[in-house]
C-alpha cells in the first residue's frame, strides 16, 4: 500500500523538475492539437467540409482529453463557423424573426449516459419547467434513450429528434438541426466539449433563435463559445473562466445553480444500513460518482487515503459507489478489515445516501452533482482542495456547497475533519442541518425555477449576437495553473485511433475507407466485427441497433 504524506506538496508544485516536466507535456498536447487544428483549416479552404468538420471534432476531442494549456479555440470555431456558413440554405431558411418570449425551448445533446449529472439535470429541467414546451435534439446518442428524459419530455408535450438517425454525415445532422431549431424560441445546449454539429448549425446568429450554452463541463475545454447567445455557468469559477479563459463577453455570462432533486427518505438511516448490511452502530462514510473520479495519484489510490483514519476508527467504514472492483485497493481493503468497500456506478445510489453518517467526495475529480445531493439528504460534507487558489475551478465552490461543505488542504485537515466527525454525533447533526437548509432555500424547484427564468429574461433582453468576423488571434499555451495540475487531474489516455473510430462512420465513403484503411495499417482494428463495423455509415448503424422495428417493418 502506498504511504501517503501530509501537506502541500503531495498534489502542489513539486520543485522545478515536476513543473517542467508538467509545461513539456502541455506543450506536446498543444503541438498534436495544432496540428489537427491546420488539417480541419487545410480541408475547410479546400471544400472537403465533412472532411473538416471530423478533423475539427478530433482536435476538439484531443483538447478535452489531453490538456494542452488552452480552455478554448476561436480558430477552431472560425473552421466551424466557415463550414456552416457554406452549407447550402434550406428553401425556408430566411432570416430569423425578432426573439420571442421563450416558450419553446430546444435542448440540444450529444449523448445522454444513464448514469451521470447531465441526464439527471436535464430530466428535472424539463420537469420543472411545466409552462414552456421543451423539445430534445440528439447529435450523437447511441442506444435507447433513459425514460426519464423521454418522459420528461412527453408530458412537455416536446419531441426527440434523433438526428444521427438521419441519412448522412455531420453536414446533413447540422441541416436537419437547423431546421429543427426554426420552430423554436430558443436552443439550450447541453453538449459534449467536442460537438461540432451545433456549431455548425449556428453558424450565422442571424439565422436562427437564440442559442444559450449550459457550461456544465467547466473544467475542461470545450467549443461553442463563438455561437453562444449567452453561457449559463453552474459557479461563479466557471463565470471567471469563461470570462478570463474562454473569451465570453461578462455581459454574456450568466449563472444558475445546478438542478437536483430534493429527496424524500424512503428509509431511516437505521433500515437503509440494513438493507446494506452494515451494523446501526458503525459510522459510514459514503462516496458517490463516476469510476474515473476515483483515479490515483501517483501510486497513491483513493482507498490508500483512508487506512490510517479507519485504523484509528475501528467502528467507521468507507463505501465507495462508483468505483467497481479495483486489484490496487486491495492493499487498503485487506488492512481496514474489508471496511472498504467499492460498489459499480449505480443507476439509483439513493440506499447509499440514505444509510451515510458523513459524505467524502470523490477525489481528484469533484463531484458537485453528488455534494448536492448528499447535503439535500443533510450529510456533513467534507472535500479535497489542495491546489493554489488559481485553480479554484477544480475545487468546490458550487451555490450551497461553498460556505457549508468542509475544506481539507492537506491529507492531516481531511482527517482531522473526519476524526471531528466520526467522534462527534452533535457536530455531524449540526453541520448537516445547516447544510440541507442552504440547499432546500437555493435548490428548491420554485427556487429554481425562479432563477431559470431570470436567466430567460437577461439572456432575451441582450442584444442579437454579431458574426464575428475579426481576426482570429494566435493561440498559445498557457503554462500556469490550472493547467499544469490539469492533466493528472482530468486528463486521458484515449488514443487518435479511438477517436477516429469514433468519427469514422460521419464520413463520405471514400475518406472512410482511407481512414479504415490507415487504421488498419497501422494495426488499430480489432476482429472481424470492428472492421465491418467501421466502414457502415454512422446513420446506419444507429437505425439497425437503435430502431430494430424499423427493419422488422420493412
Amino acid at each position: 500500500m502506498a504511504t501517503i504524506a501530509s501537506g502541500h506538496h503531495q498534489d502542489g508544485t513539486r520543485g522545478a523538475d515536476e513543473t517542467a516536466r508538467r509545461a513539456g507535456r502541455i506543450r506536446s498536447n498543444f503541438s498534436a492539437f495544432d496540428a489537427r487544428v491546420r488539417e480541419a483549416e487545410r480541408r475547410a479552404a479546400s471544400g472537403d467540409l465533412e472532411g473538416a468538420a471530423v478533423e475539427a471534432a478530433i482536435a476538439a476531442t484531443l483538447a478535452a482529453h489531453r490538456h494542452c494549456g488552452v480552455f478554448a479555440s476561436p480558430r477552431l470555431e472560425r473552421v466551424t463557423a466557415q463550414i456552416g456558413r457554406r452549407l447550402e440554405p434550406q428553401p425556408d431558411h430566411g432570416p430569423a424573426p425578432e426573439p420571442a418570449p421563450f416558450r419553446r425551448v430546444l435542448h440540444v445533446c450529444t449523448q445522454l449516459a444513464p448514469v451521470g449529472g447531465l441526464t439527471k439535470m436535464l430530466a428535472l429541467w424539463i420537469g420543472a419547467d411545466a409552462n414552456r414546451t421543451n423539445g430534445l435534439a440528439l447529435t450523437q446518442h447511441r442506444g435507447p434513450v433513459d425514460a426519464r428524459i423521454t418522459e420528461a419530455v412527453r408530458a412537455s408535450g416536446g419531441t426527440i429528434h434523433h438526428l444521427n438517425h438521419r441519412q448522412g454525415g455531420k453536414l446533413a445532422w447540422a441541416r436537419e438541426l437547423r431546421r429543427v431549431a426554426r420552430d423554436y424560441d430558443v436552443v439550450v445546449l447541453h453538449i459534449h466539449c467536442e460537438d461540432v454539429v451545433p456549431l455548425i448549425a449556428f453558424a450565422d446568429p442571424a439565422r436562427h433563435p437564440p442559442v444559450l450554452l449550459l457550461n456544465h463541463a467547466d473544467h475542461l475545454f470545450w467549443i461553442g463559445a463563438r455561437i453562444s447567445h449567452a453561457v449559463i455557468n453552474l459557479r461563479e469559477a466557471a463565470r471567471r473562466l469563461a470570462n478570463t479563459r474562454r473569451g465570453v463577453d461578462p455581459a454574456r455570462s450568466l449563472l444558475l445553480p445546478t438542478l437536483i432533486t430534493l429527496p424524500e427518505r424512503q428509509r431511516n438511516r437505521t433500515a437503509a444500513k440494513r438493507a446494506l448490511g452494515i451494523p446501526e452502530e458503525d459510522i459510514l462514510l459514503v462516496s458517490v460518482a463516476r469510476g474515473a473520479k476515483y483515479r490515483n495519484v501517483g501510486p497513491v489510490t483513493y482507498a490508500d487515503r483512508h487506512v490510517d483514519l479507519l485504523a484509528a476508527h475501528p467502528n467507521a467504514r468507507l463505501i465507495v459507489v462508483g468505483a467497481g472492483a479495483r486489484a490496487d485497493w486491495a492493499p487498503a481493503q485487506a488492512a481496514t478489515g474489508g471496511r472498504i468497500t467499492a460498489y459499480a456506478e449505480q443507476a439509483d445510489p439513493r440506499v447509499f445516501f440514505e444509510a451515510a453518517d458523513i459524505y467524502v467526495d470523490s477525489y481528484p475529480f469533484v463531484s458537485s452533482t453528488s455534494m448536492l445531493e448528499a447535503a439535500a439528504y443533510g450529510l456533513p460534507l467534507v472535500t479535497r482542495f489542495e491546489a493554489p487558489e488559481a485553480a479554484e475551478i477544480v475545487a468546490i465552490n458550487h451555490p450551497g456547497l461553498d460556505a457549508t461543505a468542509r475544506v481539507a488542504r492537506d491529507q492531516a485537515e481531511y482527517e482531522a475533519h473526519l476524526t471531528a466527525l466520526i467522534t462527534d454525533a452533535e457536530t455531524r447533526r449540526a453541520a448537516g442541518s445547516g447544510i440541507s437548509a442552504a440547499i432546500a432555500r437555493l435548490y428548491a424547484p420554485a427556487s429554481w425555477l425562479a432563477g431559470l427564468d431570470a436567466v430567460y429574461a437577461q439572456a432575451r433582453a441582450l442584444p442579437r449576437l454579431a458574426p464575428d468576423a475579426g481576426p482570429v488571434i494566435a493561440e498559445a499555451p498557457h503554462l500556469g495553473e490550472p493547467d499544469l495540475r490539469h492533466q493528472d487531474m482530468f486528463g486521458s489516455d484515449f488514443p487518435v485511433s479511438g477517436m477516429t473510430k469514433n468519427y469514422i462512420g460521419m464520413l463520405p465513403l471514400r475518406q472512410r475507407v482511407a481512414s479504415w484503411a490507415a487504421l488498419r495499417r497501422a494495426g488499430d482494428l480489432s476482429g472481424p466485427w470492428e472492421r465491418v463495423r467501421l466502414l457502415l455509415p454512422e446513420w446506419l448503424v444507429r437505425n439497425v441497433k437503435d430502431r430494430p422495428g424499423l427493419l422488422r417493418a420493412g
